[in-house]
């Protein structure tokens, strides 16, 4: 009976790194997504000072 290999060196590395990166792919868009609805919030608003602005001359 052949005894079970445990990954070690290089290769448990490899492993950790890709499950880190895909770990953290939710994380990263979930940041990314608010702060995209923060600039957008933001554009918005000037948007709506802008149109104040017109409808007051």
């Amino acid at each position: 009976m052949l005894p079970l290999q445990v990954p070690g060196g290089p290769e448990l590395l490899v492993i950790f790194l890709l499950y880190a990166v895909v770990g953290l792919l939710p994380v990263v868009a979930a940041v990314v997504g608010i702060y995209l609805l923060y600039k957008i919030r933001g554009d918005i608003e000037r948007i709506a000072d802008a149109l104040e602005e017109l409808d007051s001359l």
